[in-house]
């Protein structure tokens, strides 16, 4: 009913106005409940350069990002938006937390590039058609509790872009999950079908989605450039344009010696294909169910021998579970982020792994 979708958002945007007011950084980004100014913008700055930058040749569209006009819906107290402040020329940020704008407008007061809109959690009414070259949202719909409100922000995300860019966003995957429209910390959950459908219903092309059944179900939906070519001749030619680009441009092949350690031990990387280079090695890694993907840099620019190999130590504190590699990028190749997929399991001190890496499903 609608009185009750009214009563919810207006719920929400009490609930996390009182949450902004508690602990903002917390409830923004769950991993610890104490964040420093510096600790939680680079947090921050981890999730645009393995979630935004190392995806930038999808979601630019081929844009110059010092060009491009972004759009971020959830930005709470900014935690991502000063870093994509950065790597683009302009970002529109915007909230239904009066309170979380207000800190954003704080942390961010230095930043030009930035403007900040406070917004009532179910559409965008108050930003202009097509005006924006990529929108993206980080663990903000697994918050809705309104499949309405999702699908609504979703229609209107599509106004505001041009034709041909991208929405990237998560939702929450896990269909086991029951919401309430009285709770607003657990959002609708959303099927790979429901997306699919969703999606179409909206007007998108579903170029990707990762993660579906999870907590964190990525979504790339772009908007077609052409829309007057039928629907079934674009996901066509789309197709032919991933196996060619699949063909041309392979994955790095990884090795690790062994496949599982423990925390605070050292393994061997072995990647021939960058012998003599510094490299970054990119990763995530989900520790449990009530955390957020752990995303980042596996000993940043690491120098590899003629052979292509390297020696590195898992930090004593490092995080348990199967740490999955997705990507690698050479200093003396200009920094661009290759494909790559390989896994190796981290254990805690005092027990063996459970479970062979070697077996584990692809992602």
């Amino acid at each position: 009913p609608e009185q009750e979708q009214r009563d919810t958002l207006a719920r929400m945007e009490q609930d996390w106005d009182a949450r902004a007011r508690e602990a903002p950084e917390y409830y923004i980004a769950t991993a610890q409940r104490q964040w420093s100014r510096d600790e939680f913008f680079a947090s921050g700055a981890v999730n645009v350069d393995n979630d935004i930058l190392a995806d930038i040749a999808v979601l630019s569209q081929g844009n110059m990002p010092s060009h491009m006009r972004v759009l971020e819906i959830g930005c709470g107290a900014g935690r991502m938006t000063r870093a994509m402040a950065a790597a683009f020329g302009e970002v529109h940020a915007v909230d239904i937390s009066a309170e979380m704008i207000a800190a954003a407008r704080r942390n961010l007061s230095d930043l030009p590039n930035v403007r900040l809109h406070k917004n009532n959690g179910f559409d965008l009414a108050e930003l202009p058609d097509q005006s924006y070259d990529l929108a993206f949202s980080f663990i903000v719909f697994q918050h809705i509790p309104i499949p309405e409100a999702i699908e609504n922000y979703v229609r209107d995300v599509y106004r505001c872009l041009k034709p041909g860019a991208v929405f990237k966003f998560q939702v929450q995957g896990d269909t086991s999950i029951r919401s309430a429209v009285d709770d607003t910390w657990v959002g609708a959950p959303l099927s790979l079908a429901g997306a699919s459908a969703l999606a179409e219903r909206c007007g998108f092309e579903l170029l990707d989605a990762i993660g579906a059944g999870t907590q964190y179900f990525w979504l790339w939906f772009r908007k077609p450039k052409r829309p007057w070519i039928p629907r079934a001749l674009r996901q066509a030619l789309r197709n032919l344009w991933t196996r060619t680009r699949s063909a041309v441009e392979k994955r790095v092949e990884i090795g690790f010696e062994p496949r599982s350690v423990r925390a605070g031990e050292s393994y061997v990387v072995s990647l021939p294909r960058f012998a003599g280079q510094m490299i970054d090695i990119g990763f995530s890694l989900v520790a449990g169910d009530n955390h957020a993907p752990i995303a980042g840099v596996v000993a940043r620019w690491c120098a590899l021998d003629s052979q292509g190999r390297a020696t590195i130590t898992v930090p004593a504190d490092h995080p348990t579970g199967t740490v999955w590699i997705t990507r690698v990028r050479s200093r003396t190749r200009g920094g661009r982020w290759h494909p790559a997929q390989a896994a190796i399991h981290v254990s805690g001190a005092e027990h063996p792994p459970a479970g062979n890496p070697a077996n584990s499903p692809s992602v």
